[in-house]
Protein backbone atom coordinates (compact mmCIF):
# COMPACT_ATOMS: atom_id res chain seq x y z
CA UNK A 1 0.00 0.00 0.00
CA UNK A 2 1.68 3.06 -1.09
CA UNK A 3 0.33 5.09 1.65
CA UNK A 4 2.25 2.92 3.70
CA UNK A 5 5.58 3.12 2.11
CA UNK A 6 8.12 5.23 3.70
CA UNK A 7 9.74 6.03 0.67
CA UNK A 8 6.91 8.53 -0.20
CA UNK A 9 8.04 10.76 2.70
CA UNK A 10 10.66 13.71 2.68
CA UNK A 11 13.55 14.48 5.49
CA UNK A 12 11.24 17.19 6.58
CA UNK A 13 8.09 14.78 7.79
CA UNK A 14 10.82 13.46 10.06
CA UNK A 15 10.80 16.60 11.56
CA UNK A 16 9.88 16.43 15.33
CA UNK A 17 7.91 19.42 15.74
CA UNK A 18 6.13 19.07 12.24
CA UNK A 19 5.50 15.54 13.75
CA UNK A 20 4.15 16.35 16.95
CA UNK A 21 2.23 19.19 15.58
CA UNK A 22 1.08 16.48 12.89
CA UNK A 23 -0.33 14.01 15.55
CA UNK A 24 -2.28 15.95 17.16
CA UNK A 25 -4.43 16.58 14.02
CA UNK A 26 -4.48 12.97 12.51
CA UNK A 27 -6.55 10.75 15.10
CA UNK A 28 -9.46 13.51 15.73
CA UNK A 29 -9.63 12.47 11.78
CA UNK A 30 -10.73 9.11 12.50
CA UNK A 31 -14.13 10.00 14.08
CA UNK A 32 -14.84 13.01 12.04
CA UNK A 33 -16.49 13.29 8.64
CA UNK A 34 -13.64 13.94 6.10
CA UNK A 35 -14.84 15.72 2.89
CA UNK A 36 -13.35 15.43 -0.69
CA UNK A 37 -9.52 16.89 -1.04
CA UNK A 38 -9.32 17.65 2.77
CA UNK A 39 -6.02 19.37 3.48
CA UNK A 40 -4.09 19.33 6.80
CA UNK A 41 -3.82 22.34 9.28
CA UNK A 42 -0.65 21.68 10.56
CA UNK A 43 3.36 21.75 8.96
CA UNK A 44 2.03 24.16 6.90
CA UNK A 45 3.61 27.34 5.27
CA UNK A 46 7.07 25.05 5.25
CA UNK A 47 8.63 24.85 1.22
CA UNK A 48 7.39 27.70 -0.79
CA UNK A 49 8.44 28.93 -4.25
CA UNK A 50 9.61 32.30 -4.93
CA UNK A 51 6.33 33.16 -6.66
CA UNK A 52 4.38 32.85 -3.25
CA UNK A 53 3.72 36.08 -2.40
CA UNK A 54 2.81 36.97 -6.04
CA UNK A 55 0.46 34.61 -5.76
CA UNK A 56 -0.90 35.53 -2.37
CA UNK A 57 -1.57 38.68 -3.25
CA UNK A 58 -3.70 37.10 -6.39
CA UNK A 59 -5.87 35.39 -4.02
CA UNK A 60 -4.57 32.08 -4.15
CA UNK A 61 -6.34 29.12 -1.85
CA UNK A 62 -3.44 27.16 -0.74
CA UNK A 63 -3.36 23.31 -0.73
CA UNK A 64 -0.09 20.97 0.12
CA UNK A 65 2.06 18.48 -1.48
CA UNK A 66 4.87 17.29 -0.29
CA UNK A 67 5.57 19.96 2.09
CA UNK A 68 4.76 22.60 -0.76
CA UNK A 69 2.38 25.43 -0.54
CA UNK A 70 0.06 25.11 -4.19
CA UNK A 71 -2.45 27.32 -4.90
CA UNK A 72 -5.64 25.36 -5.83
CA UNK A 73 -8.04 27.94 -7.45
CA UNK A 74 -8.20 31.86 -6.81
CA UNK A 75 -10.73 34.08 -5.21
CA UNK A 76 -9.59 37.69 -5.96
CA UNK A 77 -12.68 39.20 -3.91
CA UNK A 78 -11.72 37.32 -0.87
CA UNK A 79 -8.55 39.78 -0.05
CA UNK A 80 -10.90 42.10 0.63
CA UNK A 81 -13.97 40.95 1.88
CA UNK A 82 -12.15 38.57 4.35
CA UNK A 83 -8.63 38.27 4.82
CA UNK A 84 -9.04 42.00 7.05
CA UNK A 85 -11.35 40.31 9.44
CA UNK A 86 -8.90 37.31 10.74
CA UNK A 87 -5.26 38.53 10.45
CA UNK A 88 -4.28 35.13 12.37
CA UNK A 89 -4.33 33.30 9.47
CA UNK A 90 -1.28 33.34 7.53
CA UNK A 91 -2.46 32.33 4.53
CA UNK A 92 -6.15 30.50 3.01
CA UNK A 93 -6.43 26.77 3.42
CA UNK A 94 -8.36 24.79 0.67
CA UNK A 95 -11.49 23.40 1.54
CA UNK A 96 -14.18 21.71 0.10
CA UNK A 97 -17.02 20.92 2.69
CA UNK A 98 -19.50 19.31 1.04
CA UNK A 99 -19.87 16.14 -1.24
CA UNK A 100 -21.84 18.14 -4.01
CA UNK A 101 -21.72 21.22 -5.97
CA UNK A 102 -18.62 22.64 -3.95
CA UNK A 103 -17.91 26.84 -3.24
CA UNK A 104 -14.63 26.83 -5.36
CA UNK A 105 -16.99 25.41 -9.06
CA UNK A 106 -17.25 29.37 -10.23
CA UNK A 107 -13.58 30.21 -9.51
CA UNK A 108 -12.32 27.04 -11.24
CA UNK A 109 -14.83 27.58 -14.35
CA UNK A 110 -13.39 30.81 -14.97
CA UNK A 111 -9.81 29.56 -14.78
CA UNK A 112 -10.37 26.72 -16.84
CA UNK A 113 -11.85 28.73 -19.61
CA UNK A 114 -9.10 31.16 -20.01
CA UNK A 115 -6.85 28.18 -19.84
CA UNK A 116 -8.62 27.11 -22.90
CA UNK A 117 -9.81 29.99 -24.85
CA UNK A 118 -6.54 32.77 -23.56
CA UNK A 119 -3.59 32.40 -21.45
CA UNK A 120 -3.57 30.85 -18.05
CA UNK A 121 -0.39 30.62 -15.63
CA UNK A 122 0.17 28.04 -13.36
CA UNK A 123 2.38 27.51 -10.59
CA UNK A 124 4.35 23.53 -10.90
CA UNK A 125 7.11 24.35 -8.72
CA UNK A 126 6.27 21.18 -6.80
CA UNK A 127 7.01 18.93 -9.83
CA UNK A 128 10.01 16.75 -9.25
CA UNK A 129 12.65 17.91 -10.78
CA UNK A 130 16.19 15.51 -11.40
CA UNK A 131 18.98 16.03 -12.99
CA UNK A 132 21.23 12.78 -14.35
CA UNK A 133 24.40 13.31 -15.90
CA UNK A 134 27.45 11.54 -17.25
CA UNK A 135 30.72 12.16 -18.99
CA UNK A 136 30.01 9.55 -22.05
CA UNK A 137 26.45 8.20 -22.87
CA UNK A 138 26.53 6.12 -20.07
CA UNK A 139 22.60 8.37 -18.86
CA UNK A 140 21.44 7.18 -22.38
CA UNK A 141 22.07 3.60 -21.36
CA UNK A 142 21.11 3.62 -18.15
CA UNK A 143 18.06 5.06 -18.85
CA UNK A 144 17.42 2.76 -21.88
CA UNK A 145 17.28 -0.08 -19.32
CA UNK A 146 15.32 1.75 -16.93
CA UNK A 147 12.81 3.06 -18.75
CA UNK A 148 10.52 1.49 -21.71
CA UNK A 149 10.26 4.18 -24.19
CA UNK A 150 13.39 4.66 -26.38
CA UNK A 151 15.24 7.47 -24.88
CA UNK A 152 18.15 7.76 -27.32
CA UNK A 153 16.76 10.95 -28.85
CA UNK A 154 18.21 13.67 -30.32
CA UNK A 155 19.11 16.28 -27.88
CA UNK A 156 16.05 18.96 -27.49
CA UNK A 157 13.25 16.06 -27.41
CA UNK A 158 10.91 15.48 -24.92
CA UNK A 159 10.02 11.37 -23.93
CA UNK A 160 7.49 10.82 -21.91
CA UNK A 161 8.30 7.21 -20.35
CA UNK A 162 7.54 4.79 -17.66
CA UNK A 163 9.86 3.20 -15.48
CA UNK A 164 8.30 0.07 -14.76
CA UNK A 165 9.21 -3.22 -12.46
CA UNK A 166 9.87 -6.76 -13.49
CA UNK A 167 6.14 -7.58 -13.39
CA UNK A 168 5.50 -4.18 -15.71
CA UNK A 169 3.99 -2.18 -13.03
CA UNK A 170 4.92 1.54 -13.03
CA UNK A 171 6.92 2.53 -10.53
CA UNK A 172 6.68 6.03 -11.69
CA UNK A 173 5.81 7.99 -15.19
CA UNK A 174 8.59 10.18 -15.91
CA UNK A 175 9.39 13.19 -18.37
CA UNK A 176 13.13 12.44 -18.44
CA UNK A 177 14.26 15.79 -15.59
CA UNK A 178 10.65 15.94 -14.69
CA UNK A 179 8.03 13.85 -12.52
CA UNK A 180 4.86 14.66 -10.43
CA UNK A 181 5.00 15.66 -7.13
CA UNK A 182 4.33 13.44 -4.57
CA UNK A 183 6.60 10.22 -5.33
CA UNK A 184 9.74 12.67 -5.00
CA UNK A 185 11.60 10.39 -2.66
CA UNK A 186 10.85 7.19 -4.37
CA UNK A 187 11.54 8.33 -8.08
CA UNK A 188 15.03 9.14 -6.77
CA UNK A 189 15.80 5.90 -4.89
CA UNK A 190 14.61 3.64 -7.76
CA UNK A 191 17.13 5.51 -10.00
CA UNK A 192 19.97 5.36 -7.69
CA UNK A 193 19.11 1.69 -7.36
CA UNK A 194 19.63 0.92 -10.93
CA UNK A 195 22.20 3.93 -12.22
CA UNK A 196 25.88 2.67 -12.26
CA UNK A 197 28.34 4.52 -10.25
CA UNK A 198 28.95 6.49 -13.97
CA UNK A 199 25.95 8.25 -13.38
CA UNK A 200 25.25 11.07 -11.21
CA UNK A 201 21.87 12.15 -9.95
CA UNK A 202 20.77 14.97 -8.13
CA UNK A 203 17.16 16.15 -7.18
CA UNK A 204 17.09 19.61 -8.02
CA UNK A 205 13.32 20.09 -7.06
CA UNK A 206 14.31 23.04 -4.41
CA UNK A 207 16.11 24.99 -6.90
CA UNK A 208 13.55 25.73 -10.05
CA UNK A 209 10.51 27.60 -9.76
CA UNK A 210 8.32 25.86 -12.51
CA UNK A 211 5.53 27.86 -14.24
CA UNK A 212 3.08 26.98 -16.65
CA UNK A 213 1.72 28.94 -19.44
CA UNK A 214 -0.96 28.08 -21.06
CA UNK A 215 -3.65 29.04 -23.76
CA UNK A 216 -4.04 29.46 -27.64
CA UNK A 217 -2.45 32.95 -26.84
CA UNK A 218 1.29 31.81 -24.96
CA UNK A 219 3.10 31.73 -28.00
CA UNK A 220 2.35 35.25 -28.85
CA UNK A 221 2.92 35.83 -25.21
CA UNK A 222 6.12 34.18 -24.70
CA UNK A 223 7.45 35.90 -28.56
CA UNK A 224 7.59 39.13 -26.67
CA UNK A 225 10.03 38.19 -24.03
CA UNK A 226 12.19 36.08 -25.87
CA UNK A 227 14.39 36.71 -29.45
CA UNK A 228 14.54 32.71 -30.29
CA UNK A 229 11.91 31.62 -32.69
CA UNK A 230 8.80 29.61 -31.45
CA UNK A 231 7.54 28.96 -34.84
CA UNK A 232 6.10 25.48 -34.52
CA UNK A 233 8.75 24.63 -37.18
CA UNK A 234 11.72 26.09 -35.34
CA UNK A 235 10.61 24.74 -31.60
CA UNK A 236 7.68 22.04 -32.34
CA UNK A 237 5.31 20.19 -29.85
CA UNK A 238 7.06 17.91 -27.15
CA UNK A 239 10.50 19.57 -27.57
CA UNK A 240 12.63 21.69 -25.13
CA UNK A 241 15.32 24.81 -25.50
CA UNK A 242 17.17 26.95 -22.95
CA UNK A 243 15.29 30.55 -23.75
CA UNK A 244 16.26 34.31 -22.74
CA UNK A 245 13.32 35.78 -21.13
CA UNK A 246 12.97 39.29 -20.12
CA UNK A 247 16.42 39.72 -18.97
CA UNK A 248 17.29 35.74 -17.60
CA UNK A 249 18.81 33.07 -19.25
CA UNK A 250 19.15 29.33 -19.04
CA UNK A 251 15.17 28.75 -18.62
CA UNK A 252 14.70 25.02 -19.30
CA UNK A 253 11.46 25.30 -21.49
CA UNK A 254 9.60 22.97 -22.47
CA UNK A 255 7.17 22.74 -25.20
CA UNK A 256 3.61 20.91 -23.41
CA UNK A 257 1.52 21.90 -20.30
CA UNK A 258 0.63 18.52 -18.90
CA UNK A 259 -3.03 19.74 -19.13
CA UNK A 260 -3.32 18.91 -23.26
CA UNK A 261 -3.53 22.91 -23.86
CA UNK A 262 -0.61 25.10 -26.15
CA UNK A 263 1.70 26.57 -23.82
CA UNK A 264 5.31 26.02 -22.10
CA UNK A 265 6.16 25.16 -18.85
CA UNK A 266 9.28 27.50 -17.98
CA UNK A 267 12.20 25.23 -15.42
CA UNK A 268 13.25 28.99 -13.76
CA UNK A 269 16.26 29.17 -11.80
CA UNK A 270 15.00 30.37 -8.39
CA UNK A 271 17.01 33.60 -9.08
CA UNK A 272 15.22 34.71 -11.74
CA UNK A 273 11.69 33.49 -10.38
CA UNK A 274 9.90 36.41 -9.73
CA UNK A 275 11.46 38.74 -12.68
CA UNK A 276 10.19 35.97 -14.97
CA UNK A 277 6.45 36.07 -13.11
CA UNK A 278 6.27 39.79 -13.38
CA UNK A 279 7.51 40.26 -17.08
CA UNK A 280 5.00 37.30 -17.94
CA UNK A 281 1.85 38.87 -16.17
CA UNK A 282 3.17 42.21 -17.21
CA UNK A 283 3.60 41.10 -20.95
CA UNK A 284 0.31 39.07 -20.69
CA UNK A 285 -2.10 41.74 -19.91
CA UNK A 286 -3.12 42.45 -23.32
CA UNK A 287 -4.14 38.91 -23.45
CA UNK A 288 -5.72 38.35 -20.60
CA UNK A 289 -3.71 36.56 -18.27
CA UNK A 290 -5.15 34.68 -15.45
CA UNK A 291 -3.72 32.58 -12.77
CA UNK A 292 -5.19 29.01 -12.75
CA UNK A 293 -5.15 26.54 -9.42
CA UNK A 294 -4.41 23.08 -9.49
CA UNK A 295 -8.13 22.39 -9.61
CA UNK A 296 -8.47 23.81 -13.03
CA UNK A 297 -5.78 21.98 -14.15
CA UNK A 298 -7.12 18.89 -12.88
CA UNK A 299 -10.16 19.24 -14.86
CA UNK A 300 -8.45 20.02 -18.11
CA UNK A 301 -6.27 16.88 -17.67
CA UNK A 302 -9.46 15.08 -16.51
CA UNK A 303 -11.50 15.34 -19.70
CA UNK A 304 -8.62 15.09 -22.02
CA UNK A 305 -7.96 11.49 -20.47
CA UNK A 306 -4.67 12.51 -18.99
CA UNK A 307 -3.85 9.98 -15.95
CA UNK A 308 -1.76 10.32 -13.05
CA UNK A 309 0.49 8.54 -11.20
CA UNK A 310 -0.33 8.20 -7.66
CA UNK A 311 -4.41 9.01 -8.77
CA UNK A 312 -4.99 6.82 -11.63
CA UNK A 313 -1.86 4.30 -11.95
CA UNK A 314 0.33 2.98 -9.28
CA UNK A 315 2.83 -0.25 -9.37
CA UNK A 316 0.24 -2.57 -10.51
CA UNK A 317 -0.79 -0.75 -13.43
CA UNK A 318 1.26 -2.02 -16.54
CA UNK A 319 1.03 0.81 -19.82
CA UNK A 320 -1.19 -1.59 -21.27
CA UNK A 321 -3.95 -1.43 -19.40
CA UNK A 322 -3.85 2.70 -19.30
CA UNK A 323 -3.82 2.36 -23.39
CA UNK A 324 0.15 3.68 -22.97
CA UNK A 325 1.34 1.12 -25.22
CA UNK A 326 2.81 2.70 -27.81
CA UNK A 327 5.42 4.12 -25.59
CA UNK A 328 6.61 1.09 -25.08
CA UNK A 329 9.53 -0.05 -27.49
CA UNK A 330 9.27 -3.70 -27.64
CA UNK A 331 11.73 -3.28 -30.70
CA UNK A 332 14.19 -1.42 -29.03
CA UNK A 333 18.08 -3.19 -28.74
CA UNK A 334 17.73 -2.71 -24.33
CA UNK A 335 16.00 -5.17 -22.62
CA UNK A 336 13.86 -2.97 -20.28
CA UNK A 337 13.11 -3.87 -16.80
CA UNK A 338 9.94 -5.73 -17.07
CA UNK A 339 9.93 -5.94 -20.52
CA UNK A 340 9.05 -10.10 -20.53
CA UNK A 341 6.18 -9.74 -18.50
CA UNK A 342 4.70 -6.73 -20.52
CA UNK A 343 4.86 -9.12 -23.80
CA UNK A 344 3.48 -11.54 -21.80
CA UNK A 345 0.41 -9.19 -21.54
CA UNK A 346 0.25 -8.17 -24.96
CA UNK A 347 0.42 -11.74 -26.18
CA UNK A 348 -2.19 -12.93 -23.56
CA UNK A 349 -4.08 -9.18 -23.23
CA UNK A 350 -5.26 -7.24 -20.46
CA UNK A 351 -7.48 -7.96 -17.70
CA UNK A 352 -8.34 -4.88 -16.80
CA UNK A 353 -8.70 -1.76 -19.05
CA UNK A 354 -8.65 2.04 -18.11
CA UNK A 355 -11.50 4.44 -19.37
CA UNK A 356 -13.20 7.55 -19.20
CA UNK A 357 -16.68 7.82 -18.84
CA UNK A 358 -18.99 10.68 -19.34
CA UNK A 359 -21.97 11.30 -16.74
CA UNK A 360 -25.31 11.49 -18.30
CA UNK A 361 -28.41 13.10 -16.70
CA UNK A 362 -26.50 14.62 -13.42
CA UNK A 363 -27.58 17.87 -12.09
CA UNK A 364 -24.48 19.51 -11.35
CA UNK A 365 -26.08 21.99 -8.86
CA UNK A 366 -28.68 18.84 -6.70
CA UNK A 367 -26.45 15.85 -7.20
CA UNK A 368 -23.83 14.60 -4.77
CA UNK A 369 -20.96 14.25 -7.05
CA UNK A 370 -18.88 11.91 -7.78
CA UNK A 371 -15.43 11.90 -5.63
CA UNK A 372 -13.44 8.88 -6.79
CA UNK A 373 -13.64 5.32 -5.58
CA UNK A 374 -17.08 4.63 -6.87
CA UNK A 375 -18.08 1.93 -8.39
CA UNK A 376 -18.57 1.26 -11.58
CA UNK A 377 -21.42 -1.35 -13.81
CA UNK A 378 -21.55 -2.55 -17.01
CA UNK A 379 -24.90 -4.41 -18.12
CA UNK A 380 -25.81 -3.93 -14.82
CA UNK A 381 -22.60 -6.13 -13.54
CA UNK A 382 -20.16 -4.79 -10.65
CA UNK A 383 -17.08 -4.35 -12.60
CA UNK A 384 -14.23 -1.55 -11.41
CA UNK A 385 -14.01 1.49 -9.11
CA UNK A 386 -13.56 4.83 -10.45
CA UNK A 387 -9.72 6.80 -9.66
CA UNK A 388 -10.17 10.45 -10.96
CA UNK A 389 -13.45 12.77 -11.53
CA UNK A 390 -14.31 16.27 -12.29
CA UNK A 391 -17.11 18.26 -13.75
CA UNK A 392 -15.89 18.51 -17.08
CA UNK A 393 -16.72 22.05 -18.04
CA UNK A 394 -16.29 21.11 -21.98
CA UNK A 395 -18.74 18.29 -22.37
CA UNK A 396 -20.96 19.89 -19.37
CA UNK A 397 -21.49 16.86 -17.07
CA UNK A 398 -19.03 14.74 -14.82
CA UNK A 399 -16.09 12.87 -16.06
CA UNK A 400 -15.05 9.69 -14.23
CA UNK A 401 -11.26 8.02 -15.12
CA UNK A 402 -11.39 4.39 -13.71
CA UNK A 403 -10.13 0.74 -14.38
CA UNK A 404 -12.85 -2.23 -15.20
CA UNK A 405 -12.61 -5.99 -15.36
CA UNK A 406 -14.54 -8.79 -17.48
CA UNK A 407 -15.66 -10.93 -14.30
CA UNK A 408 -16.94 -14.58 -16.06
CA UNK A 409 -19.81 -15.92 -14.06
CA UNK A 410 -17.33 -17.82 -11.10
CA UNK A 411 -15.67 -14.45 -10.90
CA UNK A 412 -12.44 -15.34 -13.08
CA UNK A 413 -10.62 -12.08 -14.60
CA UNK A 414 -11.56 -12.53 -18.36
CA UNK A 415 -9.70 -10.52 -21.48
CA UNK A 416 -10.60 -6.99 -21.47
CA UNK A 417 -10.86 -5.47 -24.97
CA UNK A 418 -12.37 -2.75 -26.88
CA UNK A 419 -15.17 -4.32 -27.71
CA UNK A 420 -16.10 -4.86 -24.35
CA UNK A 421 -15.54 -1.28 -23.28
CA UNK A 422 -17.90 -0.02 -26.78
CA UNK A 423 -20.73 -2.54 -26.70
CA UNK A 424 -21.62 -2.28 -22.86
CA UNK A 425 -23.83 0.07 -21.44
CA UNK A 426 -21.99 1.42 -18.17
CA UNK A 427 -23.66 3.32 -14.89
CA UNK A 428 -21.83 4.99 -12.01
CA UNK A 429 -22.78 4.94 -8.53
CA UNK A 430 -22.80 7.94 -6.87
CA UNK A 431 -24.32 7.18 -3.16
CA UNK A 432 -26.40 4.31 -4.21
CA UNK A 433 -27.85 6.49 -7.48
CA UNK A 434 -26.69 5.04 -10.32
CA UNK A 435 -25.87 7.33 -13.80
CA UNK A 436 -25.57 6.33 -17.39
CA UNK A 437 -22.27 7.14 -18.89
CA UNK A 438 -20.59 7.00 -22.12
CA UNK A 439 -17.48 4.89 -22.30
CA UNK A 440 -14.06 6.61 -24.05
CA UNK A 441 -11.20 4.35 -24.62
CA UNK A 442 -8.88 7.21 -25.85
CA UNK A 443 -8.55 10.69 -25.63
CA UNK A 444 -11.16 12.84 -27.55
CA UNK A 445 -10.63 16.26 -28.78
CA UNK A 446 -12.69 19.00 -27.37
CA UNK A 447 -14.44 21.73 -29.55
CA UNK A 448 -12.31 25.07 -29.21
CA UNK A 449 -12.57 28.62 -30.67
CA UNK A 450 -8.55 28.07 -31.70
CA UNK A 451 -8.15 24.71 -33.11
CA UNK A 452 -4.75 23.31 -33.50
CA UNK A 453 -3.46 20.23 -35.21
CA UNK A 454 -0.20 20.39 -33.14
CA UNK A 455 -2.30 19.56 -30.30
CA UNK A 456 -4.71 17.99 -31.47
CA UNK A 457 -3.45 15.21 -32.55
CA UNK A 458 -1.79 14.52 -29.98
CA UNK A 459 -3.06 11.50 -27.66
CA UNK A 460 -1.95 10.63 -24.52
CA UNK A 461 -4.42 7.61 -23.82
CA UNK A 462 -4.97 5.84 -26.95
CA UNK A 463 -6.93 2.62 -27.29
CA UNK A 464 -5.85 0.21 -30.67
CA UNK A 465 -7.28 1.93 -33.75
CA UNK A 466 -7.66 5.11 -32.45
CA UNK A 467 -5.02 6.37 -34.39
CA UNK A 468 -6.64 5.37 -37.78
CA UNK A 469 -9.69 8.12 -36.99
CA UNK A 470 -7.30 10.95 -35.21
CA UNK A 471 -7.88 13.03 -38.84
CA UNK A 472 -11.65 12.38 -38.99
CA UNK A 473 -12.27 13.71 -35.36
CA UNK A 474 -9.98 16.75 -35.75
CA UNK A 475 -12.05 17.56 -38.96
CA UNK A 476 -15.24 17.22 -37.07
CA UNK A 477 -13.86 18.98 -34.44
CA UNK A 478 -12.84 22.18 -36.45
Amino acid sequence: MYELEVSRFLGLHNNRKFLRDRVKEVPGLHYGLIYPFHEFQTGRNLRMSPVYPKLKEAGAVFGQVMGYERPTWFDPDYIEEQERKDWSKPFRMAYTNTFGKPPWFDCVAKEYAVCREGVGISDYSSFTKVDLWSKGTEVVDALQYICSNDVDVPIGSIIHTGMQNRHGGLRKRLFPGAASRKPQTRCKVWLQKHLPPTVAISDVTSMFTALCIMGPFTRNLLSELTDTDLNPKNFPFFTYKLLDVGLANGIRTMNLTHTGELGYVLYIPNEFALHVYSSLIQAGEKYGITHAGHYATRALRIEKFYAFWGQDLDTTTTPLECGRMWRVKFDKKVDFIGRDALLKQRDEGVKRMYLQLILEDHCLDTDLWPWGGEPIFRNGKYVGMTTTTGYGFTFKNQVCLGFVENLDEKGQRQKVTNDYITSGDFEVDIAGVKYRAKANIHSPILPTKHPDMERDTYRATRGKGSEENDVNQIIKAV
